[in-house]
């Protein structure tokens, strides 16, 4: 049986209604068609540096023998064939994009520039040079490397590995999610998106967007 953590800070301790929806409906689909999945969720509340909230459920998931983690924020919504998919994937690492908080429209993963991924046609992935941590699932490979790569520190009576940290370079702020992706990329992995499913960004309003049909249209503008 596949055991896969699902893995979720809240400094406030909130999850918006959607994302609750998402989540009862994916475990009821899989008591009912995927005996073979093994899903557990963790949320880490009250703590406002969400690098540390990451870190310590990553290493918590990953020292209980986890097979997969998937990051997943709690305020963005998600179709939950979009976590059995990815699940499935032949692939250490794979995620699913959100639609920014911004007016225009605009995603999570990174670069923002269509021109700068690979579309892989026997995956029917998109490998792309950054993931964000609002939806990305590391298989239990990946997961080591990771975990070997990051540096120990205590945390409390806890010990714990630097996973997700910031850093500044070139005078610029390097968010969490660039610095582990870019450990899992060093780590000889590729990071891939399902470019079939976008999931929903919840702030002072509902950001919804619809990343393939973007995909769809820049790849056909270059004829592909």
């Amino acid at each position: 049986m596949k055991k896969v953590a699902i893995i979720s800070p809240s400094y406030d301790g909130k999850i918006v209604c959607d994302h609750a929806l998402s989540l009862v409906t994916l475990f009821q689909r899989v008591a009912v068609e995927r005996p073979d999945l093994q899903i557990s969720i963790a949320y880490w509340m009250g703590e406002a540096l969400l690098p540390r909230a990451r870190n310590n459920l990553f290493c918590s998931a990953f020292e209980s023998g986890a097979d997969a983690v998937l990051f997943l924020d709690v305020d963005q919504s998600f179709d939950p064939q979009a976590v059995l998919d990815c699940i499935d994937q032949p692939v250490a690492v794979v995620g699913v994009t959100a639609r920014m908080k911004t007016p225009e429209e605009r995603y999570t993963h990174r670069p923002e520039d269509n021109s700068k991924h690979v579309w892989n046609p026997s995956l029917k992935l998109l490998q792309v040079q950054y993931l964000a941590t609002g939806f990305m699932l590391i298989n239990r490979v990946a997961m080591q490397a990771v975990y070997d790569a990051s540096e120990v520190y205590q945390d409390g009576v806890n010990q714990r590995r630097m996973i997700c940290n910031m850093q500044i370079r070139d005078g610029g702020m390097i968010s969490e999610d660039i610095a582990l992706c870019e450990k899992i990329t060093q780590a000889g992995f590729t990071l891939y998106l399902d470019p079939r499913y976008t999931c929903d960004h919840f702030g002072v309003t509902r950001h919804t967007g619809n990343y393939l049909k973007q995909l769809t249209e820049y790849r056909t503008w270059r004829g592909e």
